[in-house]
């Protein structure tokens, strides 16, 4: 049997802020119903294990957990159970640091992690530490390969186009967009999908946590920039079914006129040192 298409599904649920085991406990039955349904993967959003409104390092600290905690253990359970991988944010806790994190677990457990790279100055963002990217955004779990990053990081085109070099078919992006996000969700999504030619799939909340309203707008964009699904404002999982494949041609060919786009290929990237340099003071506010 082919392994494509294959369903991708976000989960736009709410979260309870510092009340780790109901959030993973809803995690982990989300988890369950994506196994019933056929799902590959499933995608929850940024710290949604732990919550993030936070106003101070003391409460994220203690919102936070390592991820060998033994109340995680019903989520890895359920991705055992289900044969789904799933990507889920906490606040993670690593010795005297603390991360804002998308660890993607499978039927054997933790299988990736991201530590967020561009930090906000918003909620557990203006308290956690920033991630040093040493570990692999990109994560072969066989039908796909699934690149990570958090919320923020959407901005930096940069953070998707190493995603997309480094070969990731979809993009899993947790996130927690407040209600002055909606040129993100409108625009921006659909663009990083585009010009990078894969697939995005966006979680997002659409409750409350501590007076923010979360925005909703889960997504999943296809290649060439289309919205095959969005979850409005309401709770809810929302799925596609994607052909990674698709996400494969870095070429675009055209009959009338006849004509070719070799989006990969004809990168210069030896024109492009300034990306990595430092951003001079006078541009730095």
């Amino acid at each position: 049997m082919s392994d494509f298409p294959v369903r991708v599904s976000v989960a736009q649920i709410p979260s309870r802020r510092g009340d780790i085991e109901a959030n993973v406990a809803a995690v982990a039955q989300a988890i369950l119903e994506a196994g019933s349904s056929g799902d590959t993967l499933i995608v929850f959003p940024e710290c949604g294990l732990s919550g993030y409104m936070f106003t101070e390092r003391a409460e994220v600290l203690a919102a936070s957990l390592p991820v060998s905690d033994p109340r995680l253990q019903p989520i890895f359970d359920a991705a055992a159970r289900a044969g789904v991988h799933a990507v889920m944010g906490l606040l993670e806790a690593d010795d005297q640091r603390v991360y804002n994190t998308a660890l993607l677990v499978g039927p054997s457990g933790i299988v990736g992690r991201y530590r967020k790279q561009h930090l906000p100055e918003l909620g557990a963002d203006n308290f956690v530490d920033a991630g040093d990217g040493d570990e692999p955004r990109v994560i072969d779990i066989g039908p796909i390969r699934v690149g990570l990053m958090i919320c923020f990081d959407l901005r930096f085109p940069e953070s998707a186009r190493a995603l997309a070099l480094a070969g990731a078919d979809v993009i899993a992006m947790p996130t927690n967009w407040p209600l002055a996000s909606h040129f993100l969700a409108d625009h921006m999504t659909r663009v990083r999908a585009v010009e990078n030619l894969l697939y995005l799939a966006v979680a997002d909340r659409a409750d409350t946590e501590a007076g923010t309203r979360f925005l909703g707008r889960s997504q999943i964009i296809d290649p060439g920039g289309d919205v095959l699904v969005d979850a409005g404002d309401r709770p809810g999982v929302v799925t596609a079914t994607i052909d990674p494949r698709r996400a494969r041609i870095k070429r675009l060919e055209f009959a009338e006129p006849a004509f070719a786009l070799p989006v990969f290929a004809a990168r210069r990237p030896e024109h492009y040192r300034a990306l990595t340099d430092a951003v001079a003071p006078e541009h730095q506010n």
